[in-house]
């Protein structure tokens, strides 16, 4: 629905500013894409940037106001982010040049399509559902990470902005298994549990954490509760017995 909403505001915002001042009319100080462009591929061109990033014009265009009331100045470069956007554009072009090249035998190889959406998603900062979690746990430990988890989720969920799958959780709790953190990781895999109670990797997770926490009854009860979900998991088999022997 956010998706929807902004891209009929960046439609209403967009087609007035450009029948008011004609931006498109005469492309000017371009400096990566060519000088040869026509108005309507850049109009094309920047659609695509606000929608990739969820932001409006002036997130790399400069709005003024002055006697005559606000006004957009297109042809600046006081905002910062504009530059990034022409490295941005670089960076596109050699990713595409790249994977283009990399079976130069098979002529019917048939290259990823490399777009800005491909890793924003949606945002200027194309953050992970990871990092942001592991930010949250680092400033107000794993309550203020599941509380952004499940905001986000409230938010977000159904578009291509954050990894809402089981897995994707579980293997943030392996992440901090692995670290070393293990009562942040008890936590978050309980936390992946409770969210993906079919997963079963989630389950195994939580017998990690809570086997390099030296709590063997809880991994023993993970453990079984995920092979109660797929019994056909050589590796959760062992790790069970290996707690069983602990016991």
């Amino acid at each position: 629905m956010k998706k929807i909403l902004f891209a009929i505001l960046l439609t209403a915002i967009m087609a007035p500013l450009a029948h008011a001042q004609n931006p498109f009319a005469e492309p000017k100080n371009l400096k990566v894409l060519p000088e040869t462009i026509k108005g309507y591929q850049l109009r094309q061109i920047m659609r695509r940037f606000s929608f990739a990033l969820g932001e409006r014009c002036t997130y790399c265009h400069d709005r003024v106001e002055d006697e005559n009331g606000a006004r957009m100045v297109w042809d600046t470069d006081n905002n910062d982010n504009k530059r990034v956007t022409r490295e941005m554009i670089k960076l596109v072009g050699h990713v595409r040049q790249v994977t283009a090249n990399l079976y130069p035998d098979n002529p019917d190889h048939k290259p990823t399509a490399f777009v800005c959406t491909s890793c924003h998603r949606g945002q200027a900062n194309p953050f992970l559902i990871e990092e942001i979690m592991n930010n949250e746990i680092a400033e107000g430990g794993t309550t203020a990470a599941k509380n952004k988890y499940l905001e986000l989720k409230e938010e977000y969920y159904g578009s291509h902005t954050y990894d809402f799958t089981g897995f994707t959780l579980a293997e943030y709790a392996n992440r901090l298994v692995n670290e070393g953190k293990n009562d942040n990781a008890v936590e978050m895999a309980k936390f992946g549990t409770e969210q993906f109670p079919n997963e079963a990797y989630a389950h195994t997770i939580l017998g990690n954490a809570h086997m390099n926490n030296g709590n063997t009854a809880d991994a023993i009860k993970a453990y079984e509760a995920s092979l109660a979900i797929n019994p056909d998991q050589n590796g959760v088999i062992s790790a069970l017995e290996a707690a069983k022997k602990a016991m």
